[in-house]
């Protein structure tokens, strides 16, 4: 299927999805910076500095991965981000979590006061995690059970049975946690389909369902720029049903209506690639945007096309055929300073003209 702005995609979803979660990375980081800073001066007054300091070194520089992991993942192009590594993902994000759930190792020579602030501050961390975290379920889960397990595994071994009830608190409140985050995720997936339902709507065409000429403005300048960045081909192809006046004129407007939804229809499902992008430019006008597409391989997806209209052998006895046909024109181009947006849908449009000059239902390419 073609790629959809919508979050019906599940790619786009685990997009989103992963920018929630790191949306606030650099903020993250300076709050566990902070409240570590504190934890280390705390525990200066009774530790040994050098392992107070060689705490602390753990503790900022697995949080700081775990910040700019998040930052280099939000600075990707969205679809980029699908292809996240979630394994690491899930390590990055355990270590930092480990860097508050090891503060377990200092209980033993701690007074009382200062045993408590050790319990309680890595389990506050581990609840506020939860807000954001939630959006990605193993990399919460990888998050908590850094925080969580290390210190029910210290209290047992430094305290035994003495601090039953405090370890069965602490277990308890961290499969809570568990819980409520599951029904975090649940939310923040409601809540962006939700978001993207109503968007959907803005950019996508009533009557064939396939983009509009608004969604395709916005993706051909976002794909451009993005091309020009790669130093990838982008192609574009200009479609035209023929002699759609004539067929509006013999069969009504309701017929062309249908006969409009039908060729929308088999135009998208031609275009099979997760990237290309099938949109109605305007009136009985079609345009195909095709990332990474070189000028041989546009050519093939764009008589795919005219082939797949065709064979739906839609009666149409004002056209040559008998059939609904299409013309095509396309385009491709190296995005280049040399080069423009407009020059390639000005060729695309060009070439198109030649199509119904030659006979239509064709393909004709211009290469610029």
């Amino acid at each position: 299927m073609p790629h959809r702005l919508s979050y019906t995609d599940p790619h786009q979803l685990s997009s989103d999805q992963m920018t929630h979660a790191y949306q606030r990375a650099g903020e993250s980081f300076m709050l566990a910076a902070l409240v570590g800073g504190a934890l280390a001066a705390s525990l200066a007054t009774e530790v040994p500095l050098l392992h107070v300091l060689a705490w602390l070194a753990f503790h900022l520089l697995t949080n700081a991965g775990h910040a700019l992991l998040g930052r280099r993942l939000r600075a990707q192009d969205p679809r980029g981000r699908v292809g996240a590594n979630l394994s690491q993902l899930m390590l990055v994000t355990g270590a930092s979590g480990l860097s508050w759930g090891a503060t377990v190792v200092f209980l033993p020579g701690l007074s009382a006061p200062l045993q408590q602030l050790v319990i309680l501050l890595p389990t506050a961390i581990g609840v506020a995690s939860m807000t954001r975290l939630a959006a990605l379920p193993s990399v919460q889960a990888a998050y908590t059970a850094a925080v969580f397990l290390p210190m029910l595994i210290g209290l047992a071994v430094v305290f035994g049975s003495a601090y039953w009830a405090l370890i069965t608190a602490i277990a308890l409140i961290w499969g809570a946690l568990t819980l409520e985050a599951r029904r975090a995720h649940q939310q923040v997936v409601a809540l962006y389909s939700a978001q993207q339902s109503l968007e959907d709507k803005a950019v996508r065409d009533k009557l064939t369902g396939v983009p509009n000429r608004r969604a395709f403005d916005a993706a051909f300048e976002r794909e451009w720029n993005r091309a020009s960045r790669l130093k990838a081909p982008l192609s574009v192809i200009m479609i035209d049903v023929d002699f759609f006046k004539k067929y509006n004129d013999h069969y009504g407007h309701q017929a062309g209506d249908t006969c409009l939804a039908a060729v929308a229809k088999a135009l998208s499902a031609a275009c099979r690639r997760q990237t290309d992008l099938l949109a109605r430019y305007g009136g009985e006008e079609f345009v195909a945007l095709l990332f990474h597409t070189p000028r041989d391989d546009a050519l093939r997806i764009g008589e795919s096309l005219r082939a797949a209209v065709e064979k739906l052998q839609l009666e149409h006895v004002a056209n040559t055929t008998g059939v609904v046909t299409i013309s095509l024109g396309g385009a491709t181009c190296l995005p280049t300073p040399e080069h423009s947006a407009q020059a390639l849908l000005e060729s695309a449009d060009a070439a198109l003209y030649r199509a119904k000059e030659n006979g239509r239902n064709r393909v004709e390419w211009a290469q610029i």
